[in-house]
């Protein structure tokens, strides 16, 4: 009976790489950080089913900005015979603290945007005040001025 079954698909470096855009590199790297384990033939890397499910964890955990060694803590978890339930828990924990930081980050680049405008707005006002040439925009400052100075209020106000 066990003749009949197929035999489990496998996988090569490329169709991987090809499947997750990820270089033939990342996946020797995660290999001898032992996060994959394919086998062999000949030369040849053979990756498995677990192998692929790995990477794409190993992918996803990358992308969300955790640690290899917080993806190798959640990696170990799934051998586990619990139905992946020590795994899921690990897993909601630290993607929960990975989203709390994040926000945390979002606030903190929101409050910067808006000190970085300010004082550009600032900056602006007051070299147009003392020296127009200096802006990034001398141009059109240059043209007001002119305009002012010609009397040309429609011209200075079109440009504003």
């Amino acid at each position: 009976m066990a003749e009949l079954r197929r035999p489990e698909r496998t996988f090569t470096i490329r169709q991987l790489c090809n499947e997750f855009k990820a270089t033939p590199r990342a996946l020797r790297f995660y290999e001898d950080k032992g996060l994959l384990t394919p086998g062999r033939e000949g030369l040849n890397r053979v990756y498995s089913h677990k192998d692929r499910a790995r990477l794409q964890l190993i992918l996803r955990g990358k992308r969300v900005g955790l640690s290899l060694s917080e993806i190798r803590e959640l990696l170990d978890l799934y051998d586990e015979n619990d139905e992946g339930a020590a795994q899921m828990a690990r897993s909601l924990k630290k993607f929960r603290e990975r989203a709390s930081a994040l926000e945390q980050q979002r606030e903190d680049i929101d409050g910067a945007l808006i000190e970085l405008r300010d004082a550009c707005d600032r900056l602006e006002r007051r070299l147009a005040e003392i020296r127009p040439d200096l802006l990034p925009r001398a141009a059109d400052y240059d043209q007001v001025l002119r305009a002012r100075l010609d009397g040309d209020a429609a011209v200075a106000a079109a440009v504003k």
